[in-house]
């Protein structure tokens, strides 16, 4: 079984009739990301994703929110993402981007502690590292839905070791990704590699996938989620058990996202 915490399915180039075949072969859990930036109109596009099938039975998430007036913040908040990230790589008013400056803005803060207070976890994903450290001074609730490591190949959008402890040390879970510049690599090897170094430096327990599927060029060799299986496959070969095994694929991520059932917003 697999829990993706980030499939760009939404804002994918795929027709909405695609789209809908696509989801039937998703993961047993597929976060479905709605990536915002480039969207004229970003709260008529949730709208409508959330009418699809999949956004019946899949939980989604908000991949920038800088777009979002305070009324569309609320609005977001009752509609329960599992996350939402503050920024895309650029600069906006709540935060700065990957690729971008800038520090976390007060009305960011405040968009932070909100999603916080309704349950929702602040994705670290996108934001550089003046931002980061300042959003992990701020909030509960902190993951990072789809990374690679510093550690394995330099690039703004990876985690370095000191970021990585403080979303483990939020209780917080790691989304590792298949994005060819982020790993160093273009094959299923290079992201076996990039879980083995996450668990070897962190541990099993904060490890967790995240493909970015639909927003990136695919691996040879990871594809799809039945390509799974043979990733599965090349761990065991590390000697990982099937539970630790299962505890990357979908338990970790099951166990961060149980809080949900617990609290109102």
């Amino acid at each position: 079984m697999v829990f993706d915490l980030h499939n760009d399915l939404f804002t994918s180039t795929l027709s909405p009739a695609r789209i809908v075949r696509a989801q039937c072969a998703a993961a047993d859990i597929a976060v479905y990301a709605v990536w915002t930036s480039e969207l004229s109109r970003p709260m008529e596009f949730i709208r409508k994703c959330l009418r699809y099938p999949a956004g019946k039975h899949f939980p989604f998430a908000v991949e920038d929110l800088g777009f979002a007036r305070e009324d569309e913040v609320e609005e977001i908040c009752a509609l329960r993402p599992l996350y939402c990230g503050l920024t895309h790589n650029g600069r906006n008013r709540l935060a700065g981007g990957a690729l971008s400056f800038g520090s976390l803005t007060p009305l960011g803060a405040r968009v932070a502690k909100r999603l916080n207070r309704a349950g929702i976890a602040v994705d670290a994903a996108h934001l550089n590292r003046e931002s980061f450290f300042a959003v992990a001074d701020c909030a509960v609730k902190l993951i990072d839905s789809h990374t690679g490591l510093e550690s394995v190949c330099s690039h703004p959008r990876n985690l370095t070791d000191e970021q990585v402890r403080i979303v483990l040390d939020h209780g917080g879970v790691v989304g590792l990704t298949a994005v060819r510049d982020f790993i160093g690599g273009h094959r299923a090897e290079d992201y076996v590699r990039l879980i083995d170094s996450f668990v070897q430096r962190y541990g099993v327990d904060g490890a967790c996938i995240g493909t970015d599927f639909y927003g990136t060029d695919a691996l040879t060799g990871l594809r799809s989620y039945k390509d799974f299986a043979a990733i599965a496959d090349k761990l065991s070969d590390l000697g990982y058990t099937e539970r630790e095994i299962d505890k990357i694929f979908y338990q970790n991520a099951q166990n961060y996202f149980s809080y949900r059932s617990k609290e109102n917003i």
